[in-house]
């Protein structure tokens, strides 16, 4: 039985091929925009509403940031109103994060990408590779939460628990993660923002 992940673990059948259904994917975790079909067949639309909610998320957390920063300044009543914006825009995000994790699962389905946590396996597409513990943790941290940017000491103490590692340490297994990633031809990219950490996000969103 394979542990509890946090992702959509799809079990490969003998002709090597990968369901294309979303029947086991509920679609009520949160209210969906205009045109969401999660039973869509086509991976490009999954990617295509994973960039639109990654972009949300990205635009709502500046608008609680600004926020966060004035309501010290603020006089009491225009800080009451601001704090009840505060936690409407935090309760959509947490809607927007729902639809997001939702397509991710659907995404995962959709194309084949298979994650063996026993033996530290990723397949895609009748290709394979064997991963170290670390390396294999880095990819299924950052392949959890695409979209989401993580800093050096984020990814040391989320991803390995293990904070008393030097930096370089992440920056070393993050090449040879995009390394895995080109020979299997998994269309996503860790990228990298100076004052921001790694991402993971899939090819041809941004």
């Amino acid at each position: 039985m394979q542990p509890d992940t946090g992702i959509l673990h799809t079990a490969a059948p003998p002709d090597g091929t990968f369901p294309r259904r979303a029947r086991q994917l509920k679609d009520d975790a949160s209210p969906p925009l205009e045109g969401e079909h999660i039973e869509t067949t086509n991976w490009e639309d999954a990617r295509h509403w994973m960039s639109i909610y990654g972009d949300l998320l990205e635009f709502k957390r500046g608008i609680l940031e600004r926020i966060r920063l004035d309501l010290a300044k603020l006089p009491p009543v225009a800080r009451s109103a601001a704090e009840q914006d505060f936690t409407l825009i935090a309760g959509q995000m947490d809607g927007y994060q729902k639809r997001l994790d939702l397509w991710h699962q659907r995404l995962l389905e959709l194309g084949g990408l298979w994650l063996e946590p026993e033996g530290r396996v990723i397949r895609y597409q009748g290709r394979e590779a064997t991963l170290t513990v670390r390396e294999f943790q880095l990819f299924q941290f950052l392949l959890n939460h695409p979209y989401r940017f993580f800093t050096v000491p984020e990814i040391l103490g989320q991803a390995w628990a293990e904070p008393t590692l030097f930096p370089e340490e992440v920056r070393n297994y993050v090449r040879r993660v995009r390394k895995v990633i080109a020979a299997l031809k998994i269309p996503c990219d860790v990228v990298n923002r100076p004052g921001r950490g790694y991402s993971l996000e899939f090819r041809g969103d941004k």
